[in-house]
């Protein structure tokens, strides 16, 4: 929320002014504060043309920009890609496509990939309001499929852990994982894949009972600033996570609901926002396989209006720099 140094206190989670039956994050009113709508939207969109700030931790693995460009589209629009270099050891577009309506007063910014470079189509929107003078924001993820780098990457983590503690060892074996492979139930869809693991495990009961007793522990690809059990149903359970993802003490809440059916040899991660376990926002989706041992997994992302903290702490400070310079030019 907003603090005393800021010209704008947020209430997050309220009902849209023009849809009363959605959520955004609308400003405490700033009619005292004097700026344009054009002076707004102009800076806004300033902004919007330069490229996406890196995180310090993602800088210090070695990504970087690789290439940034801004393209006038005949319709008003503009479309801004930018190269992110070193992700995983190759390049990724990541594509923005910038819009404004005038008659809902309304800045859109459609993407082709969420913050964590997954590809999850989503859009930011800010709309100006007149009476009483209020700013509001809000985002909105599409439903997505992911098996890519990122989600290869943490796989690899969690069976290595997995595996080191099944064998008493104080690291992991060694093997391959591979990101974007075609599953193994037959169904042409994508999914990170282990390598064979036959010369380490052969009982997938063990391996689901170990990737149980280190979910229950707090084991997996990140550490935890807090984790707690909130509820233990045996291979039914809920537990509160607490990261920091940028390792900058911005921390990261996570409700995560673990269902693992050892007959199957599936287990589903359910990821809520609240405590509440109301609004799911991703699954993570694992299949073990027996004769070869190999291990899937893919994420599903799920349709969600997002009008909370997380929206504040990623576009509130581009809506305090672009507001600060909309009141100078006014005066």
């Amino acid at each position: 929320m907003g603090g005393s140094a800021s010209r704008v206190t947020w209430r997050e989670n309220e009902a849209s002014p023009l849809e009363p039956s959605q959520k955004s994050v609308l400003s405490d009113p700033l009619d005292s504060i004097e700026f344009s709508d054009e002076a707004f939207w102009k800076h806004l969109g300033a902004l919007k043309r330069e490229a996406i700030p890196l995180p310090m931790f993602a800088k210090a693995l070695g990504v970087h920009i690789a290439k940034h460009e801004v393209t006038d589209r005949e319709d008003g629009t503009f479309l801004v890609t930018t190269t992110i270099g070193g992700y995983y050891g190759g390049e990724v577009d990541v594509n923005f496509v910038h819009s404004y309506d005038p008659e809902t007063n309304t800045w859109t910014q459609k993407c082709d990939r969420d913050p964590g470079l997954q590809k999850v189509n989503n859009q930011v929107k800010f709309r100006l309001h007149s009476s009483p003078r209020l700013i509001e924001m809000w985002c909105v993820n599409d439903e997505a499929r992911n098996s890519g780098p990122e989600v290869a990457a943490g796989l690899h983590a969690v069976t290595g852990g997995i595996l080191k503690d099944l064998a008493g060892q104080d690291a992991p074996p060694e093997f391959e994982v591979k990101a974007d492979q075609p599953s193994k139930d037959g169904s042409g869809k994508l999914c990170a894949q282990t390598a064979p693991l036959d010369a380490f495990i052969s009982s997938v009961e063990k391996f689901m009972e170990q990737a149980i007793d280190g979910a229950k522990k707090g084991k997996g690809a990140v550490t935890h600033v807090e984790f707690v059990v909130l509820e233990d149903n045996g291979d039914n359970f809920k537990v509160k996570e607490v990261t920091d993802p940028e390792g900058n003490g911005q921390h990261k809440v996570s409700y995560v609901h673990h269902v693992y059916d050892k007959a199957s040899g599936t287990v589903m991660a359910h990821i809520y926002k609240e405590d509440n376990f109301a609004t799911k926002i991703a699954t993570f989706v694992t299949k073990v396989y027996a004769s070869p041992f190999v291990v899937e997994q893919y994420i599903e992302s799920h349709a969600v209006r997002h009008a909370g903290a997380d929206v504040v702490k990623a576009v509130g400070p581009q809506v305090e720099t672009v507001l600060s310079k909309a009141v100078e030019e006014g005066k």
